[in-house]
């Protein structure tokens, strides 16, 4: 009875998300003092802007050092401890909520003295998801130009969205390695070298129905004056 109520007592000191309106951020030290209790629980957590995502496993670790938290995402049973899990390490300082959904262990264990099961790593799985991740953070950015408009970036996009081989090289548009597009990208802003004059007539083509696309969603999507 005595080992329920400690079990009880220390489970009402871990914070919780606020419901409703989306919570302000907890300090970062109060929540690593929160998860740091709560190792081997199943937890739910959310992280901040501009990479929101939201985690639901069981908490490896919370380490005070690093101010890290492992979170195991890969489902099955607690105890089996031959299997790989799914680690996902996120700095506490992202960490935007988090809620305890179920406590750790059988029950004869109190949370603050509660252990995970410890499995392999699938140390394969974390370097393919970490050069997914490089390669597409590298691929975002290569593609998003430096000082150009928004309405440019839209451009860019849409030709990307039907498969034109296109390139940012400062504020130009490099189609096809042969084909230049000029601010303010219309297709009379098209250029290329003779030897690419059928080259440049479809880009040109491409360019003026993605334009028009483009004026067509924002007149769909105006706001209408009067009534």
């Amino acid at each position: 009875m005595a080992d329920a109520s400690k079990r009880n007592s220390a489970a009402g000191k871990i914070a919780t998300p606020r419901t409703g309106s989306a919570p302000p951020a907890p300090p970062m030290l109060d929540t690593l003092e929160a998860l740091s209790k709560a190792i081997g629980a199943r937890i739910k957590l959310t992280t901040t802007a501009p990479h929101l995502q939201t985690l639901e496993g069981s908490l490896f670790t919370a380490c005070t050092i690093t101010n890290l938290v492992a979170v195991n995402t890969r489902t099955g049973s607690v105890n089996a401890a031959n299997q790989p899990g799914d680690y996902h390490i996120v700095p506490v300082s992202r960490i935007q909520s988090f809620q305890i959904t179920s406590l750790a262990g059988d029950g004869a264990q109190s949370i603050t003295t509660a252990q995970p099961s410890i499995g392999p790593v699938d140390t394969k799985r974390l370097r393919e998801r970490e050069e997914t991740r490089i390669r597409k953070l590298k691929e975002e950015d290569d593609n998003r130009g430096k000082g150009v408009s928004k309405e440019a970036q839209e451009i860019y996009d849409s030709l990307r969205r039907v498969n034109v081989p296109i390139r940012w090289h400062n504020a130009e548009m490099i189609v096809h390695d042969s084909v230049i597009i000029t601010p303010p990208y219309r297709p009379e802003d098209c250029r290329s070298s003779k030897d690419k004059a059928t080259t440049l007539t479809r880009v040109k083509q491409i360019l003026e129905g993605e334009r028009r696309k483009l004026k067509e969603r924002e007149s769909a999507t105006a706001p209408r004056k009067g009534g």
